[in-house]
């Protein structure tokens, strides 16, 4: 009894030495200088950097053109069309009044032509309203050289459409709300590129902590090793304890190479995705959980109805099966429209004549069609329009639910994974402890190996566990963030500086 006591104090005795010089050489090495980097900091580099940043920003800028096309379509339009020179020579078919017969004739001649006119939509009604003027000139060379002008000083006219679809209508309450769902789903895709960019961090931040365990895991096995060789020297364990000993060594130095290559390759990855934005000497940074954070199912709902771009698309879709149906109604119905014009006219031989004693030149013109006979293909297509806007509003209805179901299951699994948050960082603590206690049991001799080797997995499962939890965390906060867009954080509305988007 009293040498085995002996002998495990001696054995003490020898680790402790171990471990001081050790400790010693850690003292006196140099220590790196690396940067931490925050899960902030990441994401801030992924929202300047990225190209889905790049890209949701040019989406946003196609939207942006396309709203200010549509109001510049709003104004009158102004347009010049000139022929400023038209040779014409060849044989043409005419009638000769003395010979009673159709006979090819030579013809030459120079013409001229300009117009300027401006048109404006009245979106209301659906009227086209235009303004012009024109000019003419022709020069017939043959036996006689004769010159003519024609003039249009003004003209002003209207086309109305009556009882027939009316697309500027339907335009005024599409295009904004168009540009308001890009406005927002440009926000939505900030949030979008935060999810990204969270599970790349703490890829990247599991892959640092598996080394870390995996050095230690390495460092403890030989240390245990070296334990063992003298140990099985004094003849107190077998031989079997020490080639486990022996394996746990290579095994450790294998792990260690394994995941010192995933760790290179997820730390790859989140550098390709920022750009090499990122930090040379970087170690990431755990976030923290928010302590008191819950958020209000009721809220959320009422913020996703107000913010989300889906709600909006949803809209859209409504007033798109509206318009279709709209559209198929009135263009399969009849036709009828109203042109008018009034305008001042003369031609002459001379410039100056053609511009002289102007007469009136005056249009009107009522236009309407009416199917007799289709055989139904009129009724059909109706019938189609009416059928595919009741399916429409089916899927809307679905979709809203759906959206709705999403928003209140993130929310609820927000509120619960504080708890699982805390669990995990508890159960890892105890682990890490456990650990510790079975390390000095077995170096006293008290436990065997098959009982470290086991506290040692129970420790690197939970921290593993720890640091999935809270991605978990943080990926359902953005989540929720997504389907607002509104900051929980900081209690406010997201908002974003649309007037320098398309500088960046």
């Amino acid at each position: 009894m009293l040498k085995n006591k002996l002998l495990q104090l001696l054995l003490l005795g020898c680790f402790l030495l171990s471990l001081h010089h050790g400790i010693a050489q850690n003292i006196g090495a140099p220590i790196p200088l690396e940067e931490k980097v925050s899960l902030q900091n990441v994401l801030e580099l992924a929202r300047d950097n990225s190209l889905d940043a790049y890209k949701s920003k040019r989406k946003y800028g196609v939207n942006y053109w396309q709203f200010k096309s549509f109001r510049s379509s709003l104004l009158p339009k102004i347009d010049f069309h000139t022929r400023p020179f038209t040779f014409n020579r060849a044989l043409v078919q005419r009638y000769d009044s003395e010979q009673n017969i159709d006979v090819f004739r030579q013809q030459q001649n120079l013409s001229s032509f300009a117009n300027i006119s401006m048109t404006q939509n009245i979106r209301a009604t659906g009227t086209n309203l235009f303004i012009n003027s024109s000019f003419d000139r022709i020069v017939n060379s043959g036996n006689t050289s004769i010159e003519n002008y024609s003039a249009t000083p003004i003209r002003i006219g209207m086309v109305q459409p009556i009882m027939a679809f009316n697309r500027f209508k339907w335009e005024k309450q599409t295009e904004p709300l168009k540009y308001q769902k890009a406005k927002q789903e440009f926000i939505y895709e900030q949030q979008t590129i935060n999810l990204r960019t969270i599970d790349l961090f703490f890829h990247w931040a599991m892959a640092h902590k598996k080394v870390t365990i995996a050095q230690e895991n390495k460092d403890s096995a030989k240390k245990l090793f070296g334990i063992g060789e003298k140990r099985y020297d004094l003849g107190s364990i077998e031989r079997d304890d020490l080639l486990n000993l022996e394996m746990d060594v290579y095994n450790a130095n294998t792990n260690l190479t394994q995941n010192l290559q995933n760790l290179q390759k997820a730390e790859a990855d989140l550098r390709l995705y920022l750009r090499e934005a990122m930090p040379t000497d970087a170690l990431p940074e755990l976030p923290e959980i928010i302590s008191d954070l819950q958020i209000n199912i009721d809220k959320a709902m009422a913020l996703a109805k107000a913010n989300n771009p889906d709600i909006l698309d949803l809209r859209l879709r409504k007033i798109e099966a509206l318009r279709n149906l709209d559209k198929a109604v009135k263009d399969n119905r009849f036709d009828l429209s109203v042109s008018a014009s009034y305008g001042l006219n003369q031609q002459a031989n001379s410039l100056r004549d053609a511009y002289g004693n102007l007469l009136d030149q005056q249009m009107v013109s009522v236009n309407f069609s009416i199917p007799i006979l289709d055989w139904g293909e009129r009724r059909g297509n109706i019938k189609t329009a009416r059928m595919n806007k009741d399916i429409a509003d089916i899927e809307l209805q679905q979709d809203a639910d759906r959206l709705q179901q999403e928003i209140a299951q993130k929310v609820i699994d927000f509120n619960l994974q504080k708890d699982l948050v805390t669990g995990a960082l508890r159960t890892s603590e105890i682990a890490r402890e456990s650990y510790t206690i079975t390390e000095k049991r077995f170096l006293s001799g008290r436990v065997g190996l098959l009982n470290l080797t086991s506290a040692r997995k129970a420790w690197q499962s939970a921290t593993e566990q720890y640091i999935q939890s809270l991605l978990n965390y943080w990926r359902l906060y953005y989540k929720v963030q997504e389907l607002t867009l509104y900051d929980f954080l900081n209690d406010r509305p997201l908002w974003q500086d649309f007037d320098n988007v398309l500088n960046d």
